[in-house]
């Protein structure tokens, strides 16, 4: 599978966690961002302090522009920008960096690309970190991943001078870049920080909700349940009833994964979007062991339709889900279970299981799929007379739980 030649990334998570549990205890960074842009310019320029401020201020003056220790005369401001090419659009942007960077977070969850576009746009050529995290919002919905590995590897260096929504958006987005590759639980602790420190004032904090639903929902929690009823409550209060349809199929594919029936068919009732009613009867069909046809396939969201398509044209299947990469948004997203179901024989899919599922369930811990696979597994060698004996020990030993679960 093409992983556009990327491994798991070395993650910083402590880092990251302790520099936010600074900011829980008082510590705080400075705001103003436009000494930070002037110092970056003057050295990208080979210039130095006194050229710079020459016929125009002090040095000491411009030292403490640069230090974020003053906000500096806008007609001084201008001509300094002027000296170092800085047009007055690109100052007015910089000036305004923290509200385009909320602005950013907005157009991200509203999947509003022209609004992505335009913000990236306006704020080129600037070198300052919060523009930098803009830039790393930018290339994450364009699935340019190599750029934002890049960025997130810049930003991780410099967490402890990041101002507090600079960190708390930088926090989110690495996870959310990231959800496939780090585990479940150490996510869910971050942003469970996360939650305490920031208001609900823009986008992120929504963000922040979903990604602690993902999390939930592959650690296979019983606190998933709870946390989507306080947020449908919270979503019917200010009618958005499209973040609702959103969480109430995280809780559906939970309830089906889980094989809890009713609370299923409730939810299901209650789903009107059709990407993700038609997906349900997808997965429902398949862990129920029913064919699944064509025009079961129409409208269905694009990895539940390569799910469905792994039963009718295995080839086809293999090949778009090729060209799928681990950083993959689909909170039910798994790469194993479209190669499981693409395997013919009962023999195939027993030593799969054995060989590459384990492996990979114990290094990921998702528990939601491993919930499948251990079903799976149970199923093939209770009813497969050249595995009873095993099924046999294994049940005696109680072995299959804890290596599936544990």
């Amino acid at each position: 599978m093409d992983n556009l030649a990327l491994k798991k990334p070395a993650i910083d998570f402590k880092k990251i966690c302790d520099e936010i549990l600074k900011r829980l205890n008082g510590k705080t960074c400075n705001d103003n961002i436009t000494g930070i842009e002037i110092k970056l310019r003057r050295s990208l320029c080979d210039m130095t302090l006194q050229e710079l401020a020459e016929d125009i201020c002090s040095v000491s003056y411009l030292c403490k522009i640069e230090q974020s220790q003053i906000k500096p005369n806008y007609i001084c401001l201008c001509d300094i920008c002027e000296k170092l090419n800085i047009s007055k659009d690109t100052l007015k942007v910089l000036m305004d960096l923290n509200k385009v960077l909320i602005d950013m977070v907005g157009a991200y969850f509203e999947n509003d690309e022209e609004k992505l576009e335009e913000i990236f746009n306006k704020g080129k050529g600037l070198e300052n970190y919060r523009y930098k995290i803009i830039s790393f919002i930018y290339y994450i919905y364009k699935k340019e991943f190599d750029m934002a590995l890049k960025l997130s590897n810049e930003l991780r260096n410099i967490v402890g001078v990041l101002n507090d929504i600079d960190l708390y958006t930088y926090a989110v987005f690495y996870n959310i870049l990231n959800f496939d590759l780090i585990e479940a639980e150490e996510i869910y602790e971050e942003l469970k920080m996360i939650s305490k420190l920031n208001s609900r004032e823009n986008e992120l904090m929504n963000l922040v909700d979903f990604l602690i639903v993902k999390c939930l929902f592959k650690m296979n929690s019983p606190l998933l349940v709870k946390k989507i009823d306080e947020l449908s409550e919270e979503y019917l209060k200010v009618a958005r009833f499209d973040l609702i349809e959103d969480i109430r199929y995280i809780l559906a594919l939970y309830y089906l994964f889980n094989y809890e029936y009713e609370g299923y068919e409730n939810i299901r009732k209650v789903i009107y979007l059709k990407k993700y009613s038609k997906s349900l009867d997808i997965y429902y069909k398949i862990i129920n062991k029913i064919k699944v046809n064509k025009k079961d396939l129409l409208n269905a969201d694009s990895y539940a339709y390569i799910l469905g398509l792994v039963t009718i044209d295995k080839a086809k299947a293999l090949e778009l889900l090729n060209q799928m990469n681990d950083f993959n948004n689909n909170v039910e997203f798994d790469s194993s279970l479209v190669e499981y179901l693409a395997l013919d024989s009962v023999e195939e899919k027993y030593n799969y299981i054995l060989l590459t599922v384990l492996p990979k369930l114990k290094a990921s811990k998702n528990k939601i799929i491993s919930k499948f696979f251990y079903n799976e597994l149970l199923l093939i060698t209770e009813n497969t007379f050249k595995y009873k004996l095993f099924y046999d020990f294994c049940m005696e030993m109680k072995a299959w739980r804890n290596y599936f679960f544990s």
